[in-house]
This record gives C-alpha cells, sequence and structure tokens, in this order.
C-alpha cells in the first residue's frame, strides 16, 4: 500500500521525468534468485517500475541491461554474505562507471551490515523492508532529480 507521502513523491518524479522512477532488480548469487518475487513486488506496489535482470547475469549484463531499460536504480539482491557471489559489487560499479552511468543510484538489498554497503548509494535491510524503505528511497532519488533539473534552469 503507497502511503500518502510516497504518493505525492511519486507524482512529483512523474511530473519531472515524464514516467514513474524505474529500477532493475539483480540479485548477486544463485541462493538470492528465491527474493525476486518479494522484492520486486514490494517494490512495484509501492510505485516503481521494476524490470529483472535475468538469473545468471554476470556485472557487464547488468550494467547493460540498467542503461537500455533506462533505470533511475539499480538493486542487488544480495543476502548470503558466505556465499560465493556471481555477481560482486565492486564489479557492478566498474561495469556502470565504464557506460557513463554514474547517474543511476546502486543499492543492496540484504543485510544492514554488509560490508559492501559503504560502496554502494543505498542498503535495505531485507527482514525490515517495508513501504517505509521506499518512501525514503524515493525521497533520496527526488533530491538527485531537483539537484539535476535545477542544473538546467
Amino acid at each position: 500500500m503507497t502511503s500518502p507521502q510516497l504518493a505525492t513523491n511519486l507524482a512529483k518524479f512523474a511530473e519531472m521525468e515524464g514516467r514513474h522512477p524505474r529500477l532493475l532488480l539483480a540479485t548477486a548469487s544463485s541462493e538470492e534468485e528465491r527474493y525476486h518475487k518479494q522484492v520486486a513486488t514490494l517494490f512495484a506496489d509501492g510505485g516503481f517500475d521494476v524490470d529483472v535482470a535475468p538469473q545468471h547475469s554476470d556485472a557487464q549484463s547488468i550494467a547493460r541491461q540498467v542503461i537500455d531499460c533506462d533505470a533511475d536504480m539499480l538493486v542487488l539482491v544480495r543476502t548470503s554474505l558466505t556465499s560465493t557471489d556471481r555477481v560482486h559489487v565492486a564489479d557492478l560499479i566498474s561495469a556502470l562507471d565504464a557506460l557513463d552511468a554514474e547517474y543511476v543510484k546502486f543499492g543492496i538489498v540484504g543485510h544492514a551490515d554488509d560490508p559492501a554497503g559503504s560502496n554502494v548509494d543505498f542498503v535495505c535491510d531485507l527482514e525490515h523492508l517495508q513501504t517505509g524503505d521506499c518512501e525514503a528511497l524515493i525521497d533520496y532519488i527526488l533530491s538527485v532529480e531537483e539537484s539535476r533539473v535545477a542544473q538546467h534552469i
């Protein structure tokens, strides 16, 4: 369920950009695949357009898909800090930089204490992920968009 504040912010984003905020959801390893639907549904119910990266994608193909789908955010589901990740945070950052996609906000859905958290724009704790987290994310994206729009005025 979308809160009144989130609905207002989504409408503001849509007015500035002509569409809802869009995110690409990817997973770090095969263990996270089971969370795809839960996380995608939460963000879609929160008012985001959600694209999902194909299973077993590597960092370069995920970064390319971010560009192809015109995503505002990349969300990496990374719940197991002990598994061998197929996709590493550093590799995704490098792949996004190589495509001049520094404007894309990159975050992790997993554990608040993820050691890679200091390298990304946001971390959402999977156990506590809720509509409130979507509100915080859209507030963050709006502040970035407003400053970007102000530069062009």
